[in-house]
């Protein structure tokens, strides 16, 4: 075991790094080591102690790791600068697979921990804080590129380009982090499969979050807040294949979901509250099923652009719905149709929405009410629920990290 501090003989990494053999363990002391710049090649854990602060000074990376099995825990990274050219880091993994990084933070970093070609990296309880500089000037807080395997476990990521970003990285599990005010995405990820996102939160992010040209995700009891702008959604789901969307909560978002170009796609026992609009579903998307959601107080329930649909839609709770019930079976005795023809207006003419609150709007709906087959048939619950399902209750409760404890596993 080799121990630094500021009055050990060993007064930094780079002089005890030389060191240290494979399995080794270095104690790092309470204290700041600036302009730090470490490379590490051999297996060693790294335990800081007092929480130490290790700066690059604005410099460069601060610790690159380049061989597998390497663990470094409770530290503090601050200060790597930027480049336009190379992708500083407070910590880069590079070619090191099976590595663990635990309890550290990362602060006015480009990018906090970023990961290339590191299979079976797990990374839990890290705190990344971005520049928040403009989006050209800033990195990603957890970055993943061709790492597939990988574990993301109760991280908190503001302040970043994306919070969490992966590319070619299949088979990983993302489950109990938290992202916010980042400038782009809270979450994004593209060409990566076969992954599971369980239990996030994604709120106050630039454009939501972006899952693209993947297959087989499982995104489940996560909660997509407060994404608002002109292109902007809780969750877009571009040119993805047989996932699943279950036990989320949208809520006050432009969009909850905006989904192009998808097949094979359930969307099943999610909440969708206070949204402009809950769904949007363009006609490139095929084989959707979308049962046992529960739509509140959104200004528009779905928008698609298809004359002819192949959407599955059963079970659903929506409070614009205004049929009866008389056998009592607890499911309305006529279809509904959630796409609006004001809703088909506004995305023909988006200057239209100056008309929301008028006198025109609410007859139209009222004439939608009385004379159903006015509705376009692009989408229909032909049974309806009466009442909204109990989980949407413990959905809409205040607070940040009100999170459904839902599991998915039975969605079929």
């Amino acid at each position: 075991m080799l121990e630094v501090c500021p009055n050990c003989p060993l007064r930094t990494l780079e002089q005890a790094l030389p060191r240290a053999k494979p399995g080794d363990t270095i104690l790092l002391a309470p204290g700041h080591y600036p302009k730090t710049h470490v490379v590490i090649t051999v297996p060693v854990t790294i335990l800081g102690t007092g929480r130490p602060v290790l700066d690059g000074g604005s410099q460069g990376t601060i610790i690159t790791v380049q061989c597998g099995n390497v663990h470094l825990h409770g530290m503090k990274f601050a200060n790597t600068g930027y480049s336009s050219l190379e992708e500083y880091a407070a910590i880069k993994l590079e070619n090191a697979p099976g590595c663990t990084i635990g309890d550290v933070e990362t602060e006015n970093c480009a990018f906090g921990i970023a990961c290339y070609h590191s299979p079976g990296t797990t990374i839990e309880n890290a705190t990344c804080r971005g520049t928040g500089a403009v989006e050209s000037l800033s990195g990603n807080g957890v970055h993943l590129w061709k790492s597939p395997g990988c574990s993301i476990e109760r991280c908190t990521v503001s302040n970043h380009r994306d919070g969490l970003y992966f590319e070619f990285s299949s088979g990983c599990r993302i489950e109990g982090n938290e992202s916010s005010y980042n400038m782009r995405y809270g979450l994004h990820f593209m060409f990566s499969d076969s992954n599971i996102y369980r239990g996030n939160v994604f709120h106050h992010n630039g454009a939501g979050v972006a899952v693209m040209y993947s297959r087989f995700v499982r995104m489940e009891s996560n909660a997509f807040r407060d994404n608002w702008g002109p292109s902007s959604y809780g969750l877009l789901l571009k040119d993805i294949s047989g996932s699943i969307v279950c036990g989320n909560v949208f809520e006050q978002n432009t969009a909850g979901i905006y989904m192009e170009g998808s097949d094979n796609t359930s969307v099943v026992s999610n909440t969708f509250r206070s949204n402009g609009w809950a769904l949007k579903l363009f006609g490139s998307s095929v084989g959707v099923h979308l049962a046992k959601n529960t739509f509140i107080a959104n200004t528009f329930d779905v928008l698609s652009n298809a004359s002819q649909s192949s959407v599955v839609c059963r079970e659903n709770y929506w409070d614009h719905y205004r049929g009866y019930d008389l056998d009592r079976d607890g499911y309305g005795d006529t279809p509904y149709r959630p796409v609006s023809l004001f809703s088909i207006l506004i995305e023909r003419v988006p200057t239209a929405i100056l008309l929301l609150r008028s006198f025109i709007v609410e007859l139209l709906a009222y004439m939608e009410r009385a004379i159903p087959s006015m509705i376009p048939p692009t989408i229909e619950d032909g049974r309806p629920r009466m009442k909204p399902y109990a989980s949407a209750a413990h959905a809409t409760m205040p607070g940040i990290n009100s999170r459904r404890p839902q599991r998915c596993d039975d969605i079929n």
